[in-house]
């Protein structure tokens, strides 16, 4: 009768057929006798297909020759879709396939209870596996109900399978699941076996959802079962897992699309297999929509050998790190920082890393290599303009090291040239000043004073400026003895007492025992000279200078402290106290004397002989109260001069 498919060819036999098929629509029981009826209905001629299928497939045929009509409660989602070829054939058999979907909702609306487990018949091993299987596993009798036949039913879910509730099979399987099990049934009842396995809700006896993996197996033609077999697997941890490993893939490639750096995984043939769009965009690939619910099948493949290829073609000529980054791979050694300038100007960075993958034989195996990119370009311009003005500071200080080297060789010239004409001028001077050289006037005596005393500043001068030079250039050899610093300070202040007493200054010393200290004698009593000397001299009268001295603890080193109630120093002054030729702000202040102006050297000399000791030498001053400078100094020199 399938031969034509657009008109009847025998309106008589036809209409008989389709008497007898809404006859035995009307009496039939079951679903399987309304799928009986559906494929003898599609072998009428007029009808292209017939089939109970889900409401929500997709309609193939054309829609005005397509009838559907509901099956099933509506929540269920099932409906026999019919698809005519003609007009007339619509008219003459839609009445047979409303009578064959009436019989299937009929069939469908029956309740489906539980019924008792069948009594033991065939092998014992055959049911004991049965029994004890850990999957679960059911039959649906379309004619008589369900009943579960392994004990997993009841460990899993926890209903009694020997006492099953007076419920449906359905009313435990979550609303939104049961169009998907009822269609499954529905193509179980037709003969067909499900190609594909279904996730179920299935609600336990405490009302709580278990997943349930569950396949079906057709045996309603087999004399014998007449039933539709479901077996299935609790796998609610699993899918859980696997929800949450599909969580933590989607955050994780969403947190690689959000990357500026660009990463490429490659397989272990070298394949580009993972490429987030920073990475697109650095290799200029073209393609902008890489994120994760982008599908790759929607356009063509990339060829990722030729963007390669063309990425090397852009970069300057540098051979070596191509091969280089070749080598790493093939020999899975890791390359990190390997910059590659392009043409263009742009420098990206890149790592090759292996990543190793699942143990084989004790041996990780080869999980691929993993590329990351970055775009440096900002990063590698600014190195190296600062690699240009590194180059040319260090010619810079060059130059100021052999100019420094020229200056303090002029002037040890210089005042190795001057000390020589002083050295007479002040002898000559005082031999013109000794009463045997004849009796001299008032006023002579005050010009031989004048010029004895600017000759010895001039001196001073002099060996200052010598010692500098020396120890600029490292010059200096410190001759370390053992040295009880009690007795080194005793004289340097008793030779500053005349002095004090002279401008009415209490000078004292408050030093106490402690361990002998190796330096070397001469310059640290130049250094405590040179401290007492400015205390006294910017001391105004009535004033007082304090030395004291302790040593550290568990006698290691020793402090010195050199405080005066003078002029003090403005803080503007302060830090360039230790520069040379640097003389105070406020050294013309009144102190009710006259001094004598000095060189602006002997801070900047005493620091430098400190330090050659391995001190150091701090100061402290507030202007209009006094100053304090401190001197550390090790027990023993850190370095021997030079």
């Amino acid at each position: 009768m399938r031969g034509e498919t657009d008109r009847l060819v025998d309106t008589g036999l036809i209409e008989g057929a389709v008497v007898d098929l809404v006859v035995r629509a009307a009496n039939a029981a079951t679903v399987v006798d309304a799928q009986r009826l559906v494929a003898e209905f599609r072998g009428f001629s007029g009808v292209r297909s017939a089939d109970i299928v889900p409401a929500l497939a997709p309609v193939a045929g054309e829609l005005d020759l397509t009838e559907r009509l509901p099956v099933g409660p509506a929540q269920w989602g099932q409906e026999l879709r019919v698809e005519f070829s003609a007009v007339p054939a619509r008219a003459e058999l839609l009445a047979a396939a409303s009578e064959i979907a009436a019989a299937a909702d009929r069939a469908l609306a029956k309740p489906c209870r539980a019924v008792a487990p069948p009594p033991l018949h065939g092998s014992p091993l055959a049911w004991a596996i049965t029994i004890g299987a850990r999957a679960m596993i059911l039959t649906v009798d379309p004619a008589r109900g369900w009943c579960a036949l392994s004990e997993s039913f009841t460990t899993v879910l926890g209903y009694d399978r020997h006492r099953p509730p007076d419920f449906r099979l359905l009313d435990i399987v979550h609303p939104d699941d049961r169009p998907a099990v009822v269609a499954m049934f529905l193509a179980c009842c037709a003969g067909r076996q499900p190609d594909q396995a279904l996730d179920l809700r299935v609600c336990t006896v405490n009302g709580r959802w278990r997943t349930i993996e569950v396949v079906a197996h057709s045996f309603v033609e087999d004399a014998d079962v007449g039933a539709v077999v479901f077996s299935g697997l609790d796998v609610t941890a699993q899918r859980e897992s696997e929800r949450t490993a599909r969580i933590e893939q989607q955050r994780l490639a969403r947190l690689v699309e959000t990357m500026d750096d660009g990463l490429l995984m490659l397989d272990a043939q070298g394949h580009v297999c993972l490429a987030n769009r920073a990475a697109h965009q650095l290799l200029d690939t073209g393609v902008l929509d890489v994120g994760p619910e982008h599908d790759p099948d929607d356009e063509e493949p990339l060829d990722w050998a030729e963007v390669i290829q063309r990425t090397i073609a852009r970069l300057d000529p540098e051979a070596f790190r191509v091969d280089r980054l070749r080598a790493g791979f093939r020999s899975r050694r890791a390359v990190v920082g390997e910059e590659l300038a392009f043409a263009d100007g742009r420098v990206l960075e890149l790592d090759l890393v292996p990543v190793s993958g699942p143990a084989r034989a004790g041996d990780a195996a080869d999980g691929g290599t993993l590329i990351h990119l970055r775009d440096v370009t900002a990063r590698v311009a600014v190195r190296r303009g600062l690699e240009e003005r590194s180059r040319g500071l260090e010619e810079r200080n060059r130059a100021l090291v052999e100019a420094t080297a020229l200056n303090n060789e002029f002037v040890a010239s210089v005042s190795h040239e001057l000390r020589g004409p002083l050295s007479s001028v002040v002898a000559f001077s005082h031999l013109l000043g000794d009463s045997t050289s004849g009796e001299l006037s008032e006023d002579q005596r005050t010009y031989l004073s004048v010029i004895d005393r600017n000759a010895n500043r001039l001196l001073r001068l002099i060996e200052d400026l010598l010692l500098l030079s020396r120890l600029e250039a490292r010059t200096l050899q410190l001759k370390p003895m053992p040295t009880r610093l009690p007795e080194l300070l005793g004289v340097a202040v008793a030779e500053r007492i005349p002095a004090a007493q002279a401008a009415g200054i209490e000078l004292t010393l408050d030093c106490t025992e402690g361990p002998e200290i190796v330096c070397d004698d001469t310059r640290l009593h130049q250094v405590v000279d040179n401290l007492v000397s400015n205390a006294v001299k910017f001391t105004p009268g009535g004033g007082r200078v304090a030395v004291k001295a302790w040593p550290g603890p568990e006698g290691e080193g020793w402090t010195v402290s050199v405080a005066d109630s003078g002029v003090g120093i403005p803080a503007a002054d302060l830090p360039r106290l230790f520069s040379a030729f640097f003389r105070g702000s406020n050294v013309t202040a009144a102190v009710g004397r006259q001094v004598m102006p000095g060189t602006g050297l002997g801070l900047v000399v005493s620091r430098a002989i400190v330090e050659l000791h391995g001190g150091s030498i701090s100061v402290a001053s507030t202007e209009g109260v006094g100053t304090t400078v401190t001197l550390s100094l090790p027990t023993r020199p850190a370095r021997n001069g030079g």
